[in-house]
């Protein structure tokens, strides 16, 4: 009878401070200021931000409400007018009598 091979079980490699880094190669303790990296990216080169964006938006936003009611007053006022002037069209014509056939 034959004897089952003994397991041994295998050694876990140590892990070396490389191992420790973070997949894009930063380590925490390198000094990356998290607030900076994410300043970063929510900024152009211009120094234009995710909030000067938004006031420019609202800017424009307060501006194309003021002409849309603008508009809305000059429309009343030629429906106004066109509903106040006399018509030199003439009246539509009656529309047909139809008589009925004898039975």
């Amino acid at each position: 009878m034959s004897r089952p091979p003994k397991i041994v079980p295998e050694e876990e490699p140590e892990e070396d401070e490389e191992e420790l880094e973070d997949e894009d190669g930063f380590d925490m303790e390198d000094g990356v200021d998290m607030f900076e990296a994410l300043g970063s990216l929510l900024a152009t080169e211009d120094g234009e931000t995710v909030a000067t964006t938004l006031v420019s938006l609202k800017d424009a936003t307060e501006k194309i409400a003021a002409s849309i009611d603008m508009q809305n007053k000059i429309l009343l006022k030629i429906l106004s007018e066109m509903k106040n002037s006399k018509c030199a069209c003439p009246p539509p014509a009656p529309a047909p009598q139809y008589i009925a056939a004898p039975a």
